[in-house]
């Protein structure tokens, strides 16, 4: 006579079945999505489907130990979803709804309507009046309120689950708590895994874009520093084995290039001084009350110095406000941007500084005539190491850089404006002294 298997049996092993293929299909969702959402989108889904609920909302944070925000709703009208998504649920209010005595199973809180409490971020409207007895023994009732803990291996809580509305009615037993709780768990787990992952991925391309950054640093480095050295060595050489023999005028050519050279150098080791103290957060800023018009005048008379043969003006309204800044290094950006138009712009064009107060803050920028900044180079500006057209032969392309760096250090802003064969401008802005 054959063996009949019960039915009871065949349901729980088809339970089983499902529940393990959906645990692998959510792995499988974790491990291959590129941020949380669609992850807990799925997690979501999969509890509704397997045990039966018609509204779920879960809360999680971006990392551990994060804030936390509603990232899924399900069930509810768009109305709500629109309204509810996204909202923050600060932690310490997360703990109001996982008290010890609400705790069936571990990490899954049941609280019956008859011990509801209110609770400020509650997502599930209640139609029925408060004080409605429960239909039956074991009915579901509207406020009854069931909540399973999001968690690693560590017990780190990465978030929670909410259900309501069970499509039998009934409050789940014990027994279908403690495997809710076993698949939250499970997921949990993979949820976790998956982030150690991302982190460890995230630490090891961090790794490698530090060592990549040393090896370019030092490259250039090189390469900067091999030039001027070559020219000091080679007029070191003749100055050395021919001084007597040479024509004076070659001497003095000589000796120019010694000069240039050594400045030359004297600048790259000061940029890269003065960039290794901001990297390192070590630069000290003596900020105070400074007249912009003295140290906008100051900075032309000192290139007009350089650039003889250059015309340069500075326009402003009087009175100017004062600026609260550093003043050393308001010299040492307008240096910057004033030799950078002497360079670019066309010869016979006047170089122009103009001074303007606006809101709380003072203007400075810097106008050239001349072809501009190429438009697929733009994005060099401001960057490190950026160098821009054929400028790689006298920059180092640390200059606006290090101006950006030291606007920001001073509570400003920087930018330009650049119109090929027009009008390039080179501005930054400073906060006005309180007096």
């Amino acid at each position: 006579m054959a063996k009949t298997t019960p039915v009871a049996t065949v349901r729980e092993e088809s339970h089983e079945s499902r529940t393990l293929q959906r645990l692998f299909e959510i792995t499988q969702d974790i491990r291959q999505a590129e941020d949380i959402g669609p992850a807990l989108d799925s997690i979501a889904r999969g509890l509704s489907e397997l045990y039966g609920w018609r509204y779920l909302s879960i809360v999680a944070s971006d990392m551990p130990g994060g804030e936390m925000y509603r990232r899924v709703i399900i069930g509810f009208s768009p109305e709500v979803i629109r309204d509810r998504l996204g909202e923050h649920i600060p932690r310490e209010s997360i703990r109001e709804l996982l008290k010890p005595e609400y705790e069936v199973v571990p990490h899954c809180f049941y609280i019956p309507a008859e011990r509801e409490q209110v609770w400020e971020y509650n997502i599930y409207v209640r139609d029925e009046p408060d004080g409605k007895a429960r239909r039956g023994r074991g009915a579901w009732h509207e406020h009854d309120s069931l909540t399973l803990v999001l968690a690693d291996r560590a017990g780190e809580m990465l978030g929670y689950i909410s259900v309501d509305g069970p499509v039998d009615g009934r409050v789940p037993s014990h027994e279908t708590l403690r495997e809710m709780q076993l698949f939250v768990n499970l997921v949990g787990l993979a949820l976790g895994n998956a982030r150690g992952i991302a982190a460890e991925v995230e630490r090891r391309q961090l790794i490698e874009q530090t060592s990549r950054a040393q090896s370019e640093f030092f490259s250039i480095v090189a390469h900067e520093v091999r030039s001027p050295l070559a020219a000091i060595r080679g007029a070191t050489a003749l100055l050395d084995t021919h001084f007597d023999s040479i024509a004076k005028e070659r001497r003095d050519e000589l000796l120019g290039v010694l000069s240039t050279s050594t400045a030359r150098l004297s600048a790259i080791f000061e940029d890269f001084l003065l960039l290794s103290r901001m990297d390192a957060g070590k630069l000290a800023l003596r900020l105070e009350n400074v007249d912009p018009i003295l140290v906008v005048e100051e900075s032309v008379a000192n290139m007009q110095s350089q650039h003889p043969d250059r015309e340069f003006r500075t326009l402003y309204l009087a009175p100017v406000p004062r600026v609260y800044a550093d003043e050393g290094r308001v010299v040492q950006v307008l240096a910057n941007m004033l030799s950078n138009a002497a360079k670019y712009s066309s010869p016979k064009s006047v170089i122009v500084v103009e001074i303007k107060p606006y809101d709380d803050r003072v203007a400075f920028a810097v106008k050239n005539e001349g072809p501009g900044v190429p438009e697929g180079e733009r994005h060099k500006l401001f960057t490190r190491f950026g160098r821009v057209g054929g400028d790689s032969d006298s920059s180092i392309g640390l200059g606006l850089y290090i101006c950006s760096e030291l606007v920001s250090l001073m509570g400003g802003t920087i930018g330009y404006e650049s119109e090929p064969r027009k009008v390039t401008a080179f501005w930054f802005a400073l906060p006005r002294a309180s007096d």
